[in-house]
This record gives structure tokens, C-alpha cells and sequence, in this order.
């Protein structure tokens, strides 16, 4: 059985944390914004493969070279 312990990080450092999360968040909503105001494709990666967001909501995967279509 598990013992509470009280945290020896200081609570103003979660607090840090949570600020420079949202302040990241917002930044990436943004570019995400922009990059689909712009008609430039968002690409990520999904289980090792990478996947663009097309700015008309498609997402293609590219395989070997060549875009796919994907949804």
C-alpha cells in the first residue's frame, strides 16, 4: 500500500508549468490557423507515418513518395 507523501516541488512551479503549457497551446492553434488561412498543408505523424492536413479539412498520407489519399 501507497503512503501519501507530500510533494517536494513547490506549488508555484506547477503553476509555471501550466502557464507555459497553455502560452504553447495557444502558439500552435495560431500557426494552425495561419498555415490553413495561408492554403498550406499541416503535416504530423501518426504510429510512425506522417500524415499532412490539407487546408479543406482532407488528410493524405504520404507514402513513399507519393500522396495517398487518406479521409
Amino acid at each position: 500500500m501507497l503512503k501519501n507523501k507530500k510533494s517536494s516541488i513547490p506549488l508555484v512551479v506547477y503553476r509555471n508549468i501550466a502557464n507555459v503549457m497553455s502560452r504553447a497551446n495557444e502558439a500552435s492553434d495560431r500557426v494552425l490557423e495561419e498555415n490553413k488561412r495561408l492554403h498550406i498543408p499541416t503535416p504530423f505523424s501518426l504510429q510512425g507515418r506522417i500524415y499532412n492536413l490539407m487546408p479543406d479539412g482532407r488528410i493524405v498520407c504520404r507514402a513513399r513518395g507519393r500522396i495517398k489519399r487518406k479521409i
